[in-house]
């Protein structure tokens, strides 16, 4: 009697723990390229302007959570340029998938999902290059032999967030100018991506005189710096 008993409690042990064996998990992480196959709207990110004007390029990594009906449910940055990755977030936001079945049940996913940014080869100017007799279309000047000619000097606003975190520095832009003397492109050297976006927008207000050669106005390419100082 004693021994069904215990056969009994046996049996009925290994059932309750087999049981929650079958269970669907509740979440599955799978890999982006399995995921890539199950997207059924796929919204482009629309690059930055302050990021192209800037030539930056590169790749935004970003952790994504899919709900059981195929709608992006979160979405977290892993790695990727910071003047890029609102953009990216917010058009990954948008996408729609198929849901994931495991076992023939919708399930919640997370993956990763990665998000390019490419700039386009600009094609070369017009007169560039020239045969030698003709006048150049553009010349390169000092940016000390520019400051002289500078007539409206915009200040940047510094940004509160590199405020708060106390970030300092210089910002380098490579600007070339027109024959009026106006800001015709700005395109980002070096400097803390928290500062260039302010820099670069101060400095498409600048006015210039024009530049001389030969007594004519012609372009010029030049270098600027905007220097961010916190005060003690």
């Amino acid at each position: 009697m004693k021994a069904h008993l215990a056969v009994s409690l046996l049996l009925l042990i290994m059932a309750a723990s087999l049981a929650p064996g079958q269970a669907v998990p509740q979440r599955v992480r799978v890999s982006d390229t399995v995921m890539s196959a199950q997207v059924l709207t796929k919204v482009a990110p629309t690059y930055p302007p302050l990021a192209r004007q800037a030539r930056i390029q590169g790749t935004v990594v970003l952790k994504v959570q899919i709900s059981k009906s195929g709608d992006v449910e979160d979405v977290q940055l892993s790695s990727g340029h910071p003047m890029l990755a609102p953009a990216a977030i917010e058009a990954v936001k948008q996408w729609k998938y198929k849901p994931f079945l495991l076992n023939g049940e919708p399930v919640t996913v997370e993956t990763s999902v990665t998000v390019n940014f490419t700039l386009a080869d600009n094609p070369p100017a017009e007169n560039d290059a020239g045969d030698g007799n003709s006048a150049p279309s553009r010349v390169r000047v000092s940016r000390n032999v520019m400051q002289s000619l500078l007539v409206k000097k915009v200040q940047p606003e510094y940004p509160p967030e590199a405020k708060e975190e106390h970030i300092q520095g210089v910002v380098l832009l490579q600007v070339i100018l027109d024959k009026e003397g106006s800001v015709a492109n700005i395109q980002l050297i070096s400097g803390h991506p928290s500062l260039a976006p302010a820099a670069i927008e101060a400095v498409k207000q600048w006015k210039y005189r024009p530049y001389l050669l030969n007594g004519a106005p012609i372009d010029v390419e030049t270098q600027v710096a905007v220097n961010f100082t916190l005060s003690e």
